[in-house]
């Protein structure tokens, strides 16, 4: 009974309250090659991001949170039997529609929605990726995608998450072949 009387007043406390938090992700950054005379093969690179969010909660047990997140991320590439590693920095902004049920003291949530990227800084070596003549091949700096997030909330505001982004265009900037950008996330956040 004690349990579900603090559910209750925990569910009510959040009811319409909009709260902001900062958050931090490991990120493992890979491409899905396709048609490509130049890419034989990638593999995945680890990164990091970190950021901002803010949620606000329609109901009991639905929200929607923004989120602003820097990236550094890299992934691994065969070029012509060469092999090189690609860094990238960039912005992302996020935005989910979860799902929330209170558990315990604190609360599982899980959620979906859009995300847009934008490339600050792309290099393979010297070659700046974002040219688009750099004897390589070139990437767009704009990506949007779809993207799942997972997580449960300690009653202390503390976060644990993982998370999936599907790009859903091809990031190379002129049309020979596909490169879709994925990236997976396990991260730490706290919510004020």
């Amino acid at each position: 009974m004690a349990t579900t009387i603090a559910n209750g007043a925990f569910a009510q406390n959040e009811e319409k309250k909009t709260s902001f938090g900062v958050k931090a992700e490991l990120n493992s950054n890979f491409y899905l090659s396709s048609d490509n005379p130049l890419v034989s093969k990638t593999s995945n690179g680890f990164g990091a991001n970190a950021g901002v969010f803010m949620k606000s909660n329609i109901t009991n047990n639905l929200a929607f949170q923004v989120e602003l997140l820097g990236q550094y991320r890299n992934a691994d590439f065969s070029i012509l039997g060469k092999e090189q590693t690609m860094t990238n920095w960039g912005i992302e902004v996020p935005a989910y529609i979860m799902g929330q049920f209170a558990m315990g003291n604190g609360r599982f949530f899980f959620g979906a929605g859009p995300y847009g990227t934008a490339g600050i800084s792309a290099k393979m070596g010297d070659v700046d990726m974002y040219e688009e003549n750099n004897g390589v091949f070139a990437l767009t700096r704009w990506n949007l995608g779809i993207g799942m997030l997972v997580g449960i909330e300690l009653g202390c505001g503390l976060q644990f998450n993982i998370n999936y982004k599907y790009g859903m265009f091809n990031s190379y900037y002129d049309n020979e072949g596909n490169l879709v950008e994925n990236t997976a996330t396990i991260g730490l956040g706290y919510r004020f």
